[in-house]
């Protein structure tokens, strides 16, 4: 998964990171060992939400920047 490549690299040059995955990919999540992970219940495709849900989906991405500004340990996962 190329999301946690570019996240290292953006990383390493002092760039803090939020990925956003959704549940099925949780076993990639931990083997990849992103810095700091939001991971949602929705389906593949719809990792923020389904479309058109602005409510839902502002909250996702409330809480990965709550995540950005709050994690202090590495491969921090928020499951949401």
């Amino acid at each position: 998964m190329s999301v946690g490549h570019v996240s290292r690299i953006f990383e390493s040059m002092g760039i803090s990171t939020v990925c956003f995955f959704v549940k099925s990919f949780m076993h990639l999540i931990k083997q990849m060992k992103i810095p700091r992970t939001i991971v949602t219940n929705n389906f593949v495709g719809r990792t923020i939400g389904k479309p058109y849900d602005l409510f839902n989906q502002t909250n996702v991405v409330k809480q990965g920047i709550e995540l950005l500004s709050s994690a202090t340990i590495q491969n921090s996962i928020k499951i949401i």
